[in-house]
């Protein structure tokens, strides 16, 4: 899948602000519908261009929190990102933000993001930062996707059970 590069990574707590607010502001007013597949991945809607931007501007929030780690700490910048990882209306564009989310000083976001693990366009990626975030507790909100029809969200979910859930059978 194509996806845009992203740009540059915010350099301070603003301007991760200022990032994710845009993230916001693009959101459409309604939730939009799933688009026909993708050319070149049939089994795979395509994405709006809106949702290409949101997925840039959340992995450059993504490598602030990498390469500023203090960031990691700042509580209104973890609520903003937040509030962009919520926004449904984004569709795929909030992947990036959700495991952006990936680390433990984030981990008191963990029940805010469970109810998005049955959210197509993001579950996996919720899965995936729940275990980046040693989030325990949400088994049974995790074990429905063992039955996931993508293999690297069952696969997720079975990291995620044999972590914090269910003894392996």
């Amino acid at each position: 899948m194509f996806m845009l590069m992203s740009p540059d990574a915010p350099v301070s707590a603003e301007e991760i602000l200022g990032a994710s607010e845009k993230a916001l502001l693009l959101a459409p007013a309604l939730y939009p519908p799933t688009l026909p597949p993708f050319k070149e991945l049939p089994e795979a809607p395509d994405w709006y261009s809106f949702e290409h931007e949101a997925w840039g501007i959340g992995e450059s929030v993504r490598r602030s929190f990498v390469q500023n780690p203090k960031f990691k700490k700042n509580q209104a910048v973890l609520n903003r990102v937040v509030e962009v990882a919520c926004c449904r209306n984004l569709r795929r564009g909030r992947q990036s933000f959700i495991m952006a989310l990936g680390f433990v000083a984030a981990r008191q976001s963990a029940k805010t993001l469970t109810p998005f693990l049955s959210d197509p366009d993001v579950g996996g990626q919720v899965i995936y930062t729940l275990i980046k975030m040693k989030a325990s507790g949400f088994v049974p909100e995790v074990e429905p996707l063992l039955e996931s029809d993508k293999t690297w969200i069952r696969n997720l979910a079975k990291k995620y059970l044999s972590r914090f859930g269910l003894p392996s059978s």
